[in-house]
């Protein structure tokens, strides 16, 4: 089982992906589905180290980030000093009121919650967003493969700075790229083993219809492939 050390070494490199062009197209996607005003108060449930975060409030969204790992959120406050951020456990119930948040988004958490608690999850965010409020998640999906996440950047880095610039950030990068690539390969052997369950296909848009979200979106092929986006409104 992944512990506490894992994620703790885990988010010590989990910022590499800031570099991959990839990341950064999935989380523009994340917030331009996500669609903040001006104050909104936006729950990012599982918020890690505060990538998501930072772009949220960006668009002047107001952040509350809830995580497992405190190791994630002390790199996250570093980012956005003034962003809520709370410990805890998304298979238990979430401690805020009902009726609480404009908007809420998960990028690539659940799928680390084993199955049996999902439901429940997708029911306390239908608990805690206001009447009206949004909600986006995207998660990894079973054949999760990051070396195409890693390959694309490549591919897509070489049009945009071209092979030196490119060769030069591969490089800088590589030690940190190995320990990320080792790191996922423990996660997908947990999956294997049944520990961690990839999102399949429909799952997530049925667990937004069982929890009573409507104008639920059809499925978005996400992070070249590797994940799924849903939208939905309570």
């Amino acid at each position: 089982m992944l512990n506490t050390t894992f994620w703790k070494k885990y988010f010590e490199v989990y910022d590499l992906l800031n570099e991959l062009i990839p990341y950064r197209e999935l989380l523009d996607k994340i917030c331009e589905e996500l669609d903040v005003k001006n104050g909104d108060l936006v729950l990012d449930a599982g918020a890690g180290t505060g990538n998501l975060g930072v772009e949220i409030e960006k668009r002047d969204g107001r952040v509350v980030g809830f995580d497992l790992s405190p190791e994630g959120l002390g790199i996250h406050k570093k980012k956005t000093p003034f962003a809520e951020l709370v410990i805890g456990d998304l298979s238990r119930p979430l401690p805020f009121e009902n009726n609480y948040f404009d908007k809420i988004c998960s990028n690539n958490t659940i799928y680390t919650i084993p199955r049996k608690y999902r439901e429940d999850i997708f029911r306390e965010f239908y608990r805690v967003l206001k009447p009206r409020g949004k909600v986006v998640v995207s998660n990894i999906t079973l054949g999760f493969n990051p070396f195409k996440i890693y390959l694309t950047h490549i591919k897509q880095s070489f049009r945009k700075i071209g092979i030196m610039n490119t060769m030069l950030k591969v490089i800088k990068l590589a030690i940190p790229t190995i320990k990320i690539f080792y790191y996922n390969h423990l996660i997908q052997k947990e999956d294997r083993s049944g520990r961690y369950d990839f999102f399949e296909v429909d799952e997530q848009k049925d667990l937004l219809r069982k929890t009573g979200f409507t104008n639920i979106s059809e499925n978005k092929s996400v992070y070249v492939g590797q994940a799924v986006l849903n939208t939905a409104i309570k």
